[in-house]
């Protein structure tokens, strides 16, 4: 593909709002001090806005950007309930019960990471190195999405003139830049920037598109002539009642979890903060779902058959908008991709340094933000090479690793709300659903054990009674332990 003036006037903006990006990053690098505690917790001095947009932006990736339209492109509209319906009343309930006791517990010990509260609560040494891996293997092909994403978009809207290695390289290395320099205060206030330009850039789409397709109406009627089922729940096949609840159920969940939003919880300025952000974050979620999922339904009837359903967005795009607003929108999709491959980044750094460097050598705060840094690189490098050897669909790869995440929310949770639990349950509970998972994924467990369900729902099932039995047949850590945990959490729900 040859350079022309129009694909120069789209790399010009884009080039400009990645040096935006870069100079908040580095504004931020420069509010950052030098200790360990600054770079990887920002000194927990979150307010509000910055959580919101650390926690929201985070959680934004390709997923709504590439993947929501590209799944509303082959189930309609239903694409909304099928994925967030539920999670949009549950995330802040979890936020302001659960969220609110890590918040505290993080406050009063002084943790950073899920493994540091694993070990404390559990008084034990490898529980929490044990949930770090997990958490490791799942984020990894989590982390892949960003880079796919900004590999697909730059590839069409550059009508191939950037193709998807060298897209997926340019993110991979501005995220490099601002993260490695500004640690957690550089992702979440670049968080807060990029994640208005990707709300207003989402909202922006779901207005012009429909206009260019003849206006809301036309649009929609346009997309049921060439596929009318994408109403009718009952001719989806993926949408039968148990595929639906499994999916509801695991996003749900495995949201919570997110190790990259475990520690954001953690870096509030107070509890208060965390409690104004959940009220928030719902109204933030359907901001950008709902626009992602309509612009995937309307383009059924703009490209009826296009080979790659994630290239649906870019495609309606390119079709649509003049040059200048083609640019405009690309910085918007990489604003999404780029806000949350930051957050996984400096989370599996940190979890490096915090979880195996930190408890097994003696390291001082100068060297540990080094390591972390020195982190970062390894793993966007790694991220990098991975993206350019799988193209699977963003949303399957996504949901693979959501059910590894949300088989780690039980053994988590529970150390928060039960005296009774033990590390060795806990550590059951974790073996188990990752064996298990793994298990169905290879063909080793028959599919008909799920018995309809995605696998994830029978092996929470199994995993919550297998730690039942494991709690009542092993030793609890000491009185002291738990009453300092019970103390804590005592008008908490």
């Amino acid at each position: 593909m040859a350079l022309t003036s129009d694909i120069t006037l789209i790399l010009v903006i884009v080039v400009s709002y990645l040096a935006l990006v870069l100079g908040v990053g580095q504004y931020a690098s420069s509010r950052t001090g030098g200790s360990r505690e600054e770079y990887l917790m920002a000194s927990r001095s979150f307010g509000t806005i910055v959580l919101l947009a650390a926690l929201f932006a985070t959680n934004m990736s390709a997923v709504v950007m590439i993947g929501a339209p590209g799944l509303a492109y082959n189930i309609g509209p239903n694409a909304y309930g099928y994925f967030i319906g539920l999670l949009v009343f549950t995330f802040p309930l979890l936020m302001m019960t659960i969220g609110h006791r890590v918040w505290l517990v993080g406050k009063q010990f002084g943790h950073i990471t899920p493994a540091q509260v694993l070990n404390h609560r559990f008084e034990s040494t490898y529980l929490g190195l044990f949930a770090m891996l997990l958490f490791t293997f799942w984020t990894v092909p989590y982390l892949l999405v960003g880079i796919q994403g900004g590999g697909i978009a730059f590839e069409a809207l550059t009508e191939g003139f950037v193709p998807y290695w060298a897209g997926g390289l340019i993110i991979t290395l501005v995220v490099l830049a601002y993260v490695s320099a500004g640690g957690m205060r550089g992702t979440g206030w670049t968080n807060a920037f990029q994640g208005a330009v990707f709300v207003i850039a989402l909202i922006g789409f779901a207005i012009v598109i429909p206009q260019q397709l003849g206006g809301f109406r036309a649009a929609t009627s346009a997309a049921l002539e060439v596929n009318p089922a994408l109403l009718n729940r009952a001719d989806l096949p993926p949408l039968t009642w148990k595929s639906y609840t499994s999916v509801a159920v695991l996003v749900s969940i495995e949201t919570f979890i997110l190790p990259h939003l475990f520690i954001r919880y953690m870096t509030g300025r107070s509890s208060r903060k965390l409690q104004r952000t959940a009220v928030v974050y719902p109204i933030a979620l359907m901001l950008t779902w709902g626009p992602a999922v309509m612009l995937g339904f309307w383009g059924v009837g703009q490209f009826p058959n296009i080979d790659n359903p994630d290239f649906i967005l870019p495609a309606l795009i390119q079709a649509n908008f003049p040059t200048w607003l083609v640019g405009l929108a690309l910085a918007g999709i990489l604003a999404a991709l780029m806000s949350t491959l930051d957050g996984q980044v400096l989370t599996l750094a940190t979890m490096l340094t915090e979880d195996i460097l930190r408890p097994f050598v003696d390291i001082t705060d100068r060297a540990e933000v080094l390591m972390t840094r020195l982190f970062i690189v390894a793993i966007l490098a790694v991220a990098y090479v991975a993206a350019l050897l799988t193209r699977e669909s963003i949303i399957d790869t996504t949901i693979f690793a959501f059910s590894g995440y949300a088989l780690m929310f039980f053994p988590i949770v529970t150390a928060l709300y039960t005296r009774r639990v033990t590390k060795h349950a806990s550590a059951v509970g974790l073996a188990l659903g990752f064996a298990g998972l793994w298990g169905f994924q290879l063909g080793i467990l028959p599919g008909s054990l799920t018995f309809g369900f995605l696998p994830v729902i029978p092996l929470l099932v199994v995993q919550l009674a297998a730690m039942l039995v494991v709690a009542l047949a092993t030793s609890p850590p000491s009185d002291e332990r738990i009453d300092a945990y019970a103390n804590l959490f005592e008008d908490s729900w």
